[in-house]
């Protein structure tokens, strides 16, 4: 750094978004996330084949927009419980996006239906989660032959055994010490949604104050919700996503949802920080030493991607478990290996030799065109995770393994995603303009703005 920037100098209520500039973007965003809901309100009540196919595009975006804000939420609890100083200065921007699971929360509602009963649950439900409907289905059952409960009589018969076995957690009540996915779908956005609040709390109560104290109080709880964190993480990937196919398990997939999770949130913070700089915001408070250092974060976790990405695979391939290899079999055949092979340089051998250059990761335009790319791609890993499924459970296809309907699923899908960067992109710009851009009473902010790295 060419001059060393003294807090004095700074304003002392911080920094406020200059809301005048992103006024298109928020009228474009409020208007894509209403034609979006209307679409997908019209979709869902469609029934039949159109809704049940639309089902598997809601899961898609809502995993993607779930994970970026998870991803945040992690780098929030890490800055924190790490005493990160270099990390005050664009700290508040992740700690805003934590703020946006309540809306994510209101889309998700009509996917997981949390307050309907097992019988009423629409079908597309059943669908998307083959359990469900075999749950639905094996429960006409009940209270027949002297079977009581829907547990019994998934033991009844041997095609539903593993069902059986797994019932105390691939449920949708209240049965047994373990709650069923809807209410575990509440859990889960509920705990983040209150450990991002939490933790935004101490932080723009130590605005007013200047305080030491709440920095103290941010890391003890830091340190004690990393863990309540990962089992939310984990276990929200493994319902939404590894349980539509209830017969594949893989003990990585929570790690690898982890690893997409975080590189991606980095990136996504990494184009807000920069688009705000761009737009004449953090003045004197981010430089060239900040990008550099997300920078390199956002590398390290390319880097851990791959290696967990690889791990999974390489178990699954030598073990040769066919409940294991089918989660593969099906990407790696036909139209959805050229997804597989991309994904192998496009996750991780072109951003990570772009990023080895250490001009790339100071160079504000090229650390956003890698962080926008990584976005895209992490899109990209989401997608072939959750659509090949609607091929297999709807029962259709074709020899290029997209199905006969591509390019109607196609619309789909990008209806779905339009739905939720829409509402993630108004609410976002509404966060940013209620509170300073970064943490303007922290004790350690001069220590941020003066960083070398």
């Amino acid at each position: 750094m060419s001059h060393h920037v003294s807090v004095t100098t700074l304003p002392p209520d911080g920094e406020k978004l200059q809301i005048t500039k992103f006024t298109s973007w928020r009228s474009i965003f409020m208007l894509t996330a209403i034609a979006g809901v209307v679409a997908s309100a019209f979709l869902f009540l469609s029934h039949g084949e159109t809704s049940n196919s639309y089902a598997f595009s809601y899961l898609f975006a809502l995993e993607v927009f779930f994970t970026i804000t998870a991803g945040a939420t992690f780098w929030v609890l890490l800055h924190n419980a790490s005493n990160s100083s270099w990390g005050v200065a664009i700290r508040r921007i992740p700690e805003l996006m934590t703020q946006l699971f309540m809306p994510l929360f209101v889309l998700a509602l009509p996917l997981f239906t949390p307050f309907v009963s097992l019988k009423n649950k629409p079908e597309f439900m059943g669908k998307v989660w083959e359990w469900v409907g075999i749950h639905q289905q094996i429960q006409s059952s009940v209270s027949v032959d002297g079977v009581k409960t829907l547990h019994d009589a998934l033991g009844a018969t041997h095609d539903t055994t593993l069902l059986y076995k797994k019932y105390g957690y691939l449920h949708t009540g209240i049965d047994g010490i373990i709650p069923g996915m809807d209410w575990r779908m509440i859990i889960f956005f509920g705990t983040l949604l209150f450990i991002g609040s939490k933790l935004l709390r101490y932080s723009l109560s130590q605005d007013k104050t200047g305080a030491v104290q709440p920095t103290y109080s941010a890391r003890r709880f830091s340190c004690g919700m990393l863990p309540v964190f990962a089992v939310c993480s984990t276990f929200a990937g493994i319902d939404w996503v590894m349980s539509m196919n209830h017969t594949w398990f893989s003990t990585m997939f929570g790690v690898n949802i982890f690893a997409g999770s975080a590189l991606a949130s980095m990136a996504a913070v990494i184009l807000i920080v920069g688009t705000l700089v761009k737009t004449g915001h953090f003045k004197h408070i981010v430089t060239e030493e900040h990008y550099h250092l997300m920078g390199k974060l956002m590398h390290a976790f390319i880097i851990f991607w791959a290696y967990i990405a690889f791990s999974q695979f390489f178990l699954i391939w030598y073990a040769n478990i066919p409940e294991e290899t089918q989660f593969y079999a099906i990407r790696n055949t036909n139209g959805w290996w050229y997804v597989s092979l991309a994904l192998v340089f496009l996750h991780f051998a072109v951003p990570f030799v772009i990023m080895l250059k250490r001009n790339s990761k100071r160079n504000l335009n090229a650390v956003m065109a890698v962080a926008a790319f990584v976005i895209f791609v992490h899109m990209l890993e989401i997608y072939w995770m959750v659509i090949p499924e609607r091929a297999r459970a709807l029962e259709y296809g074709s020899s290029s393994g997209l199905g006969t309907d591509f390019f109607r699923d196609l619309l789909f899908d990008l209806i779905a995603l339009l739905t939720f960067a829409g509402t993630y992109g108004f609410f976002l710009i509404r966060q940013l303009s209620k509170h300073s851009l970064y943490p303007c009473g922290d004790p350690r902010l001069e220590e941020s703005v003066n960083v070398v790295s």
